[in-house]
């Protein structure tokens, strides 16, 4: 019998994305989606943010579950848009975004997804990704991750939305993926919990 993983998120492009990686990778798992209005306390300690929606979500489900906290650095600005990466998009738009890092296009995504399975255990693991921001070629990208069509990898020359060209199809992307950086080590810690726990 499968085990069940809620992945609590309202962004149907996020949840494509660690459904694909989990079911694959540990097919012990069932991943589903669950979409809740958690608040988001306003500061910069990303990890906190994590935390807190973690911590949340246990609150209303009482059921294994995962939430992440995506953000993007400009080098050119410290700490920027950081926890506050939805609000510029959304803000300046495409056109204001390039104007911003057009003498200094590089950024690195950082992302935390936090675990928890019981009142006030969270386990945090981390997912980075440097690469620049372009202007796009083509727009393919979901409409819930923009980013995808501004963002190219190190190590690659195509964008986010190009290295996946059909949402589920994500084969050439697992290398650049940060969200996949972190689900790795969540497997690898959920691995080893469970194998920890069947010997007790």
């Amino acid at each position: 019998m499968k085990n069940e993983l809620f992945f609590v998120t309202g962004n149907e492009g996020k949840f494509l994305e660690v459904k694909y990686f989990i079911e694959k990778y540990e097919p012990s798992l069932t991943v589903k989606m669950f979409n809740a209005d958690l608040f988001e306390h306003q500061t910069i300690d990303q990890k906190q943010i994590a935390i807190d929606k973690a911590i949340q979500a246990w609150k209303m489900l009482k059921k294994p579950v995962l939430v992440d906290d995506a953000a993007i650095y400009f080098d050119k600005y410290p700490n920027f848009p950081g926890t506050i990466t939805k609000f510029i998009f959304k803000g300046l738009g495409l056109e204001g975004i390039l104007k911003l890092v057009e003498d200094d296009n590089r950024a690195t995504f950082l992302l935390y997804i936090a675990y928890a399975d019981s009142d006030g255990q969270v386990e945090l693991f981390e997912g980075t990704c440097k690469g620049k921001i372009i202007t796009p070629f083509e727009k393919k990208a979901h409409p819930s991750l923009p980013w995808d069509d501004i963002f190219v990898p190190n190590g690659s020359d195509k964008t986010y939305s190009q290295l996946h060209q059909n949402m589920g199809d994500f084969e050439g992307f697992e290398q650049y993926g940060y969200r996949f950086f972190a689900l790795q080590k969540f497997l690898d810690w959920y691995r080893a919990n469970r194998l920890k726990n069947k010997t007790r």
